[in-house]
């Protein structure tokens, strides 16, 4: 018999795999599979082989997760930096100053910095303030209103259909597009909250888009600079 074919015979009774085999002696495969057809290996070979594979999958998995990672945070990289450039010619544009500033104070922006959830979110209970974000979204984003869902985070005081019809006036969004959340007032507030002094709640406007949301932070780092 062939001394390759004995070697290679060895290695697959010690549990290498065909690719170890290749690697060890540059037969190739197809070869491998030929000569080794009918060899039995044991249990115990089996399984380590099975372990390895296992082991090379996961490998793999964890690779290509930090490899999108990586490309990941390139994209959110260069959408910051066209964004920046952008927002320097809509600064004199007052709908744009005072949006970017009301999202600068009460919008989500942990997403930049850290956290893996990267949307947008702006909260408030304040309607007049709720239109003037929607305004800037509508405009600056140029997003499709039914991208646009809204939270309502409401009160035991409060009477939520009535709410939900409030804010979907405010909004000019259908209420189809309101996912509410009852909550208890917290041990903190408790007794120090005045049950009329939101009766409509708040609301959190959620666009639920990686790009945009790396967009807004873009424009805010030029807003940051500016000033």
């Amino acid at each position: 018999m062939r001394q390759d074919k004995l070697k290679a015979i060895e290695l697959r009774k010690q549990g290498n795999s065909y690719n170890q085999i290749n690697k060890k002696l540059a037969i190739p495969k197809s070869t491998l599979s030929y000569w080794l057809r009918d060899f039995k290996i044991s249990q115990k070979s089996k399984e380590k082989i099975s372990a390895r594979a296992h082991k090379l999958s996961i490998d793999g998995l964890i690779k290509r997760n930090k490899n999108q990672t990586i490309l990941a945070k390139e994209r959110s990289l260069n959408i910051r930096a066209v964004a920046k450039e952008e927002g320097l010619k809509m600064l004199k544009d007052s709908l744009f100053l005072t949006g970017l500033a009301l999202y600068w104070a009460e919008g989500y922006k942990k997403g930049a910095y850290g956290s893996k959830w990267k949307s947008i979110d702006f909260a408030n209970s304040d309607p007049e303030m709720i239109k003037v974000i929607m305004k800037f979204f509508r405009k600056f984003l140029g997003i499709d209103d039914s991208k646009i869902k809204v939270q309502l985070m409401a009160h035991k005081n409060i009477d939520i259909e009535k709410a939900i019809i409030f804010w979907s006036k405010i909004t000019k969004l259908p209420k189809n597009q309101f996912f509410k959340t009852s909550v208890a007032v917290s041990k903190a507030s408790k007794n120090k909250r005045d049950p009329k002094s939101l009766i409509y709640g708040t609301v959190h406007i959620r666009i639920n888009d990686v790009k945009l949301f790396f967009r807004i932070i873009g424009w805010l780092d030029c807003l940051k600079e500016k000033i």
